[in-house]
């Protein structure tokens, strides 16, 4: 069983990657660190609260930059990979730090080792700040609206992309596993809840496909839009046809990132036989809607994190989207009690119980069954919320999780987290292996 533990720059950068790394193995007795590649646009923490224990700032809100000095564009031009499409005509932005030459997980690194502990990168696939032309490569909406920090499946550029990140990752730090993320469609989350996110890609390329694959597009968009419109005015009722051809919009979604998995799982045979490509996947209930098919992923990687954050919804912000689809208290509630068994979650509560207190632990053990179903042999690994909770909340969620089947846990996050959390953690480890 492993135990892992996810970390930003932001953490290193201000605290000082001994003093992180000691409090990590020290009192959390955890020895996986997961430090993030790429920024995401969110603010730390999340959703309110400040960062407990960071001794330069009380919060701070990020933006999706790379937060290492890497160019890729100098990576592609020297590297030979069967895979390896057209020159992508886009580059990650990257961070103040990263453009000084600073890299924090070169210094993490160092300090990990010294504590007989293991980096394993956290890299977003899909999901960046770019520069250059990234107009002929993002996803774009129903209505053709561009959402720049989003990378199409479908495009040769996007598969490029992903596969030079992975190797120059795996290159530069020398590590035997990655944690890749953001391998999906976009949510509804971001720099600010937006559902028209979710209706994508419509891009050229994804509408020509969808044609070859004999889904009628004009009437998928017609269906969808209509179905956007009845959801917001608080109607529910599909017309006669549009469950199937949203059903086969779906399928085409799971199928192009599954393509890209593969393709990937393909090539990193060739320049990382023996590494291990670990999933960052949302729970099952939500993944499928968001283009995850856990049964073929399963068979694509060497094991996979899910985030079934119970207070927080499983990490969906659910409350969010419903405030976004809806106005009105009354609308809102109605919203809530239809989202929850499209997503097949048997909880009787209301939206203001959720917003509130989030799902039952038991969520943990189901949405970690499930994947767990899916998966077969592949181990999953459960996140754990560990911040915006009580600690005695905590090794609930923990046995949960084994309930549900887990291989191991990833502990959602250090620097949200109290120190006393952190032991917390600690004392649940030791309680667990000793069993």
């Amino acid at each position: 069983m492993i135990a892992a533990i996810q970390v930003h720059p932001h953490d290193i950068r201000d605290e000082g990657a001994e003093s992180v790394v000691e409090n990590i193995r020290e009192k959390a007795g955890i020895t996986i660190i997961s430090p993030e590649v790429s920024a995401l646009e969110e603010r730390h923490p999340y959703p309110r609260g400040i960062l407990p224990h960071n001794p330069v700032r009380g919060s701070l809100v990020s933006s999706a930059t790379l937060e290492i000095p890497l160019d890729l564009r100098e990576t592609q031009s020297q590297t030979p990979l069967k895979g390896l499409g057209p020159r992508i005509p886009f580059h990650p932005r990257l961070s103040g730090e990263a453009l000084k030459g600073g890299d924090y997980i070169a210094d993490l690194s160092r300090a990990a080792s010294r504590y007989d502990c293991k980096v394993v990168p956290w890299l977003k696939a899909l999901n960046a700040a770019f520069d250059r032309d990234i107009a002929s490569c993002c996803v774009q909406t129903l209505d053709g609206d561009l959402v720049p920090t989003w990378l199409c499946p479908s495009k040769p550029e996007s598969l490029s992309y992903v596969l030079l990140l992975v190797k120059s990752v795996i290159e530069r730090y020398e590590v035997d596993a990655v944690l890749l993320d953001r391998i999906r469609y976009p949510d509804w989350s971001g720099a600010e809840v937006s559902p028209e996110r979710m209706l994508t890609c419509f891009c050229p390329e994804c509408r020509r496909l969808m044609s070859t694959d004999g889904i009628n597009v004009d009437a998928l968009m017609a269906a969808l839009r209509k179905l956007f419109a009845r959801t917001s005015g608080n109607e529910f009722s599909p017309e006669p046809g549009e469950p199937r051809l949203i059903a086969a919009w779906l399928a085409f979604r799971r199928k192009k990132i599954t393509d890209l998995a593969a393709a990937l799982r393909d090539e990193m045979k060739s320049f990382a036989r023996d590494a291990k490509l670990w999933l960052n996947l949302w729970p099952p209930s939500f993944a499928t809607y968001l283009g995850q098919d856990y049964a073929a992923l399963g068979k694509l990687c060497d094991g996979a994190k899910h985030f079934p954050y119970h207070r927080l919804g499983g990490g969906a912000d659910l409350k969010g989207l419903v405030e976004a689809l809806a106005p009105y208290e009354r609308g809102q509630e109605r919203i809530f009690s239809r989202l929850l068994p499209l997503l097949n979650l048997p909880y009787d509560i209301g939206l203001r119980e959720f917003a509130r207190d989030g799902f039952p632990v038991d969520f943990v053990r189901n949405e970690t069954a499930k994947g767990k179903d899916a998966f077969g042999e592949t181990p999953v690994f459960s996140g754990i919320q560990i911040w915006d909770i009580p600690d005695e909340e905590i090794e609930p969620a923990c046995r949960a999780a084994l309930a549900g089947g887990a291989d191991g846990f990833f502990f959602y996050c250090y620097g949200w987290a109290t120190l006393s959390a952190l032991e917390e953690v600690g004392r649940i480890l030791k309680a667990i292996k000793s069993v």
